[in-house]
């Protein structure tokens, strides 16, 4: 019984350990950036959502939607909005915005892109977690939420 519990004990520190390395390495990385005059596509993992550049429901959320006339104030929004939900702005850049968000166990780092499209109204999204396989539809929870108060 005590050679059980020992074994058990052992494997959920492993596990931990294993939480604290991921979320070491995703504090190393950065933003996957722009392919081109696009967001960077999500690949086959469903740790990400995108507009504009996804095509199937795994992966896919519509864009943010602006009014004609009002993307420097809908961009200004946005950036607020992002900082609110606990967001740190790295590039400020329009066309093109990066920002991460900090899960508070393990401090896994997930990447929250924007690209602008002033003629057609819309601000395409894409947010991804930088480690592991599933992020459990945070992401999706994340732009959804971002959507909802960015609309207010």
């Amino acid at each position: 019984m005590k050679t059980v519990l020992i074994i058990a004990i052992v494997g959920a520190l492993a596990i931990v350990v294993a939480f604290v390395i991921l979320g070491i390495q995703s504090r190393g990385g950065q933003a996957p950036g722009m392919v081109g005059s696009r967001l960077k596509p999500c690949g086959e993992q469903p740790n990400c959502v995108a507009s504009g550049v996804a095509s199937d429901s795994e992966h896919a959320v519509a864009p943010l939607r602006i009014q004609p006339g009002q993307s420097d104030a809908a961009w200004t929004r946005l950036v607020e909005v992002i900082v609110a939900t606990g967001g740190v702005v790295q590039e400020n850049a329009p066309p093109y915005l990066a920002a991460t968000f900090s899960s508070k166990i393990f401090g896994f780092v997930d990447d929250f892109e924007c690209l602008i499209d002033r003629d057609a109204g819309v601000i395409d999204v894409r947010a991804a977690a930088r480690v592991g396989y599933s992020d459990m539809n945070v992401n999706r929870q994340r732009v959804e939420q971002i959507r909802q108060m960015f609309a207010e």
